[in-house]
């Protein structure tokens, strides 16, 4: 039974309802049976095939409940056929018409829409006319609607039942939509969370090298031409050594005020051209290497990463001429070309080493 159920998913819906139109069947067949087989009725094999085949289309009918429309009404027509043949054999068995209740929930659970109950009036029209033939026209008036009755209760409660089982169906389904949906935002969200980590830890190690670096790069220069100074030339050693002082100063002073220097490197009321101009002031006279400035008149309100960028990239760009190119002039310049942003640091020194990209993270 599990296979089945795996194999056609309605069913399990529809085996209560299969169940019922078995039993029904059932009920009706046996005295109706018994009745022909009793006292030999010349029809009696005919009406026992009648009713295996009723029997028969009930019990199987759980495997066309997934065809199309035009397959359901073939089996309600071909079912109705049989009902009436059952009905119109001799003796005439009157309470056969208690099968067109099993096929009225069977039309309106299989045809979409109005369809179903189109059987159903087929079957109130074979039910007056039955009536009238066997028990007159007066028995027919008041027998018929009772009957006509229970074709639309049986066929509006089993469309009911079939369409709350299709919404429990949906719901289901969105119900499971969500929760893997629900799964899949956790996932993203944990996901967004490392690569959040990830980049600020890029940007902490970024800021480090930019700010700390540059400046103790600086230091360990001047602290090397300190001294060689310090017997020829020592009050040029000690200036030297006072700056150093200072710019050790400012580091420790950045290095406390990390996690706000990261999250605002530039003062946001300070132009870029002037933090541009401190940094090549403060460059040259850390270095006595000459810094040319050269920015344009008027230039727009950068946004605070861009402004953070141009800063970080002359800083380092200045810390690389101290330690690697050897150049006792930089030229600087800043310029709006074509609506591009363009930074240039020119110097007179001797370029990188073929190995600058590993001597550090710049």
């Amino acid at each position: 039974m599990q296979e089945l159920t795996e194999r056609y998913p309605l069913l399990k819906e529809i085996t209560f309802q299969n169940l019922s139109g078995l039993i029904t069947t059932a009920a009706i067949a046996l005295p109706s049976l018994y009745s022909y087989f009793s006292s030999t009725h010349e029809y009696r094999w005919i009406a026992l095939g009648l009713y295996f085949m009723i029997f028969f289309f009930i019990a199987v009918r759980a495997f066309a409940l997934e065809a199309n429309p035009l397959q359901a009404g073939i089996y309600i027509a071909f079912q109705t056929v049989l009902v009436t043949s059952l009905i119109a054999l001799p003796p005439h068995h009157e309470y056969i018409i208690i099968l067109f209740f099993v096929l009225s929930a069977e039309a309106t659970t299989l045809l979409p829409g109005r369809y179903g109950y189109y059987w159903i009036a087929v079957f109130a029209l074979i039910t007056s006319a039955t009536l009238v033939l066997l028990a007159g026209l007066q028995t027919a008036l008041y027998s018929a609607p009772i009957y006509i009755g229970g074709f639309l209760f049986f066929g509006v409660f089993a469309s009911s039942a079939a369409k709350a089982e299709a919404a429990r169906k949906e719901s289901q389904t969105l119900l499971q939509d969500l929760r893997e949906a629900h799964q899949k935002l956790q996932a993203y969200t944990a996901q967004a969370e490392e690569l959040a980590v990830s980049e600020e830890r890029n940007r902490l190690s970024r800021e480090m090298h930019d700010t700390l670096g540059h400046r103790l790069t600086v230091a360990i220069v001047q602290l090397e031409g300190a001294k060689r100074l310090i017997k020829e030339n020592p009050d040029k050693a000690e200036q030297i050594v006072g700056t150093v002082h200072e710019q050790m100063r400012a580091a420790l002073s950045e290095l406390r005020s990390t996690v706000a220097t990261l999250r605002e490197p530039l003062q946001s009321d300070i132009s870029l051209k002037s933090a541009l101009r401190a940094l090549g002031e403060n460059f040259q006279a850390a270095t006595e290497i000459q810094v040319e400035m050269a920015f344009a008149y008027k230039l727009p309100d950068f946004p605070d990463e861009y402004r953070v960028a141009l800063y970080r990239a002359a800083q380092e760009a200045l810390t690389n001429v101290q330690r690697h190119a050897k150049a006792d002039k930089v030229r600087m310049t800043l310029e709006i070309q074509s609506g591009e942003i363009n930074l240039t640091l020119y110097d007179n020194g001797i370029g990188l080493p073929d190995n600058a990209d590993k001597l550090g993270f710049g």
